[in-house]
Order: structure tokens, then C-alpha cells, then sequence
């Protein structure tokens, strides 16, 4: 038994695969919609609270299913061959879910409210770690100031994912001296960084809609604005950089799903468009029929090899987290050894996508085209923490013996 032996039944897991399969295809009939839009679907926030989905990595003492990390992974997958760009705005809340059932940062108290108001609430959270001045790298530049027996939490979150659907937020903030001012050392800094999880609706909490990107322009991903919003002692959520950065298996797994996802779909949506697409008369002959030309085959056949490798390492992985065998690994690598699956799964996003619209042609360059939308929104699986260079820097680094 580990932290990740599941309690789920084969037949609940069939079950929640199917409801997953029900969500992904309402969320394929809105998902250009949003992207056009550049919205968030509020639509979707009630069917996701009534489907199993919600509490489905909570524990069964709680009141959820008891999902290990790999089940999750596969839902995430589902939902993404549905629409990627909402499935990782709900991945948010899965990853905040995996990360505080099992961080011994966590107040047992705390962790069985948050547990709770998820399974029997259907209450929905989002975690918005990032600033603008190194994201999630950079030590929190947002401070909570005692006030009384709680905090006042003063800053801004970019990249706050489903904030528009959330009914709680966990983010993190420095604590000050009681006068405001912060250490001078970043170390001390480091460790007065702490997790808060305050109500969507607190006081002097608005939402800055900045989001317009290339791409997952559903996923809702504002700015937070903090302006002296309260923290009571029972939304003190443990020290940072030791706590939810330790469980990071759940971010990157997560995102393995929903891009693998991704790429699933750009996959057989050109798959299909090959299967049918003749050219008509050219200077080859009369009627030149696409799947037949050799080229065509081999790149569709690389595309099918990619997915089914990336496939692999996250079975690879998740078989790993229920074995417990990560806990072979020394601590110092253990968020790049989970990263891997991150890295895997987008770049081969990013790389079927671009053989995707190489092989269909000129037609999935217009706007709206579905291979159009899912070349920009794989664009985005890089930039997740750790990003592609960020991993292979530290682990090299780690080969070398400079950290750890």
C-alpha cells in the first residue's frame, strides 16, 4: 500500500470512463465555439459537478471514488479527445485534488474539509500559482500580512485556470513580518512561502480578464487580484515549496492525459480527412487518391508510432505510482523523473499536430479548420512546469551533481 493504490472498482472505473466519454462529447460541440469566443463555458461547470468526474481522485472516506493517479490520467485523456483546451481548464481542479489528498503539508483538519466540500459539496478548485515576474519558478511576490488570527493576502495570479468556474482557490503567499516587510534572504523567504484556500467568493478578490492567447482559450486562464482579501487559520494550507511541489506527480500526469488527448484527436481528425480526400485530375493521373501515396502512409504511420510511445510512458508511469516504486527515486528527482510524462505527451502534441497540417494541407490553416485549433493549443504544453528545456537543465544538472 502507498499513497497511490487505488481504490477504485473495475466497475466504478468503467462507469467514470463513461461519464468522461458523455462530458467529451457536449464539450466537442462547444469547443470551437470558445476558441472563437475566447470564453470559458460556464455551460459546463454544473454537468461536471453532477458527473462522477468531480470527486473522483478523492478518497472514499470522503466520500469519493478513490481514483489512483493513472485512472485520472485516462478520464483527462477522454475529456481532451472532446475539447483539449476544457479539459485542461478542469484539469486545474484535478491536480488541486491529487495534490492535497496526499501533501503531509496539509492539516488533517483541512484536508478533510477540502476532500469534503468536494465529494459531498461538488465543490470545484483551481490553483493559481504563478506571478508575472518568473511564474512558477520565482518565490511569491504576493504576501499575506497578519491581521488578528489570520492573514491579508495582497498580489496578483496570472495563468489562473478555471477561476471563472471555481468555488475555491488555493494559491500561495508569502507571510510578512507583522508590519508587511519581507525576509532579505531568499531562503528565508522560501520557507514563510504558504498555501491559502480562500472561498471564490472572499472580499477584495476581482478577476482581471486578460486571457487572449494562441491557443486553450477555453480554459478561462485570467488574472486573480488580491487586495487585502482575508485568510482565517482553518485556509492556512501548510508551507509551499515542501507541500504541494512534492506531489507534483499530479500536475504532470494530468497534463500527459489532456495532450495525449490532443493528440488523439488531431490524429484521427486527419486520419479521417485522408481516408476520404481525392485530388482529382493532376499530372499523375486521372484521379489521385491521397491515402494511396506513399508518403502519406509512412507520415500517418509516424504519427500512430508517436502517440502509442507517449501512450506507453504514461502506462509506464501510472503502473509506477501504484507499484511505488518512485519511491526508489532520491527526492531530488523525483519532480523530473514525473515531469517526463509532460514532455513526452506535448511534444509529441506539438509533433503530430504539425504532421497533421503538413499532410491535409492549406485547408487546416483557416481559421477554425479543428486541426487549425488543436496545432495552436498543443503550442501550450511546453510551457507547463517544468517546460521541456527547464527538464532537460535540471537533469542534467542532477546527472553532473550539481543539485541534490
Amino acid at each position: 500500500m502507498n499513497k497511490h493504490t487505488p481504490e477504485i472498482t473495475p466497475d466504478e472505473k468503467a462507469d467514470l470512463l463513461d461519464q468522461a466519454e458523455q462530458l467529451a462529447k457536449t464539450w466537442a460541440a462547444i469547443g470551437q465555439e470558445c476558441d472563437a469566443e475566447n470564453r470559458f463555458p460556464t455551460e459546463t461547470v454544473e454537468p461536471y459537478k453532477q458527473s462522477a468526474v468531480i470527486a473522483m481522485a478523492v478518497p472514499k472516506r470522503y466520500g469519493g471514488l478513490g481514483a489512483d493517479i493513472h485512472t485520472a490520467s485516462q478520464v483527462a485523456r477522454v475529456l481532451a479527445k472532446g475539447d483539449p483546451s476544457i479539459a485542461l481548464a478542469y484539469n486545474m481542479h484535478q491536480a488541486m485534488v491529487g495534490i492535497f489528498r496526499n501533501t503531509p503539508a496539509l492539516d488533517e483538519d483541512v484536508r478533510a474539509w477540502i476532500m469534503t466540500a468536494v465529494a459531498r459539496e461538488r465543490k470545484i478548485l483551481c490553483g493559481p500559482f504563478s506571478e508575472a515576474r518568473a511564474g512558477l519558478s520565482g518565490l511569491a511576490d504576493t504576501v499575506a500580512v497578519p491581521d488578528g488570527d489570520g492573514w491579508r493576502i495582497t498580489g496578483k495570479k496570472n495563468w489562473s485556470t478555471l477561476v471563472l468556474g471555481s468555488d475555491l482557490i488555493a494559491l500561495n503567499a508569502t507571510v510578512t513580518d507583522p508590519d508587511g516587510s519581507l525576509p532579505d534572504d531568499f531562503r528565508e523567504h522560501a520557507k514563510r512561502e504558504a498555501v491559502f484556500i480562500i472561498p471564490n467568493d472572499s472580499p477584495n478578490l476581482t478577476v482581471d480578464h486578460t486571457w487572449d492567447t494562441m491557443g486553450m482559450r477555453a480554459t478561462g486562464s485570467h488574472t486573480l487580484v488580491l487586495d487585502g482579501t482575508p485568510a482565517t487559520r482553518e485556509m492556512y494550507g501548510g508551507n509551499f515549496r515542501q507541500g504541494l511541489i512534492g506531489e507534483a506527480e499530479w500536475a504532470a500526469m494530468g497534463f500527459g492525459g489532456v495532450y495525449l488527448g490532443l493528440a488523439d484527436k488531431a490524429y484521427e481528425e486527419a486520419r479521417e480527412i485522408l481516408k476520404a480526400k481525392h485530388l482529382g485530375a493532376t499530372m499523375s493521373g486521372q484521379d489521385t487518391d491521397v491515402k494511396q501515396v506513399g508518403y502519406v502512409q509512412y507520415a500517418l504511420g509516424r504519427m500512430r508510432t508517436q502517440i502509442e510511445i507517449a501512450s506507453r510512458v504514461i502506462d509506464a508511469t501510472g503502473q509506477i505510482a501504484v507499484d511505488g516504486r518512485y519511491e526508489e527515486w532520491e527526492a531530488a528527482e523525483r519532480k523530473p523523473r514525473w515531469d517526463t510524462v509532460k514532455v513526452v505527451t506535448t511534444e509529441t502534441a506539438m509533433s503530430v499536430t504539425d504532421e497533421a497540417f503538413r499532410l491535409v494541407g492549406g485547408s487546416s490553416y483557416r481559421r477554425g479548420h479543428v486541426l487549425e485549433r488543436l496545432y495552436r493549443d498543443a503550442r501550450a504544453g511546453y510551457l507547463h512546469s517544468f517546460t521541456t528545456n527547464q527538464l532537460y537543465d535540471y537533469f542534467g544538472r542532477y546527472e553532473l551533481g550539481l543539485v541534490g
